[in-house]
């Protein structure tokens, strides 16, 4: 069995999951920060993992980043609009731009991708006891 597999699969998994906290942290810090009265501003990020184009066998025998492919892309959304008639960024009408950025949803994603992050560290943390087990019957010999 290759206990490095094991390893570089979780890996792979809290790296996902560390980018989905920090592309959310970011969507949040930017949340109340005004755009240009011509919409020119922070537009949300999400994550995008998906499987990559390698077949089972492959994946067995190789590296696990030809596996998975990630990217942070823009997000679709309506951009908020708030009528704050003395805001100097404020249009014709008196209101100011903000990105559409759903703080509920963004704190979910939040607490997902931490549940998601703590099941990848308790695979590591199982295929190295079993790898320690593994190294005990050699000792016991």
């Amino acid at each position: 069995m290759d206990y490095l597999q094991a390893f570089a699969i979780s890996a792979a998994g809290m790296s996902v999951e560390r980018m989905r906290v920090e592309t959310a942290a970011t969507n949040l810090a930017h949340a109340n920060t005004v755009q240009d009265p011509n919409g020119s501003g922070f537009q949300p990020l999400r994550v995008v993992a998906r499987a990559g184009a390698a077949s089972f066998p492959s994946l067995v025998h190789e590296r696990l980043p030809e596996a998975i492919e990630v990217q942070v892309v823009p997000a679709s959304g309506p951009v908020r609009r708030l009528h704050e008639p003395g805001h100097p960024l404020a249009d014709a009408e008196g209101f100011v731009r903000y990105p559409g950025v759903d703080t509920a949803t963004e704190m979910v994603t939040l607490t997902g991708a931490l549940r998601s992050y703590e099941a990848n560290v308790a695979a590591l943390t199982t295929a190295r006891a079993l790898a320690l087990k593994t190294l005990e019957i050699g000792r016991s010999a």
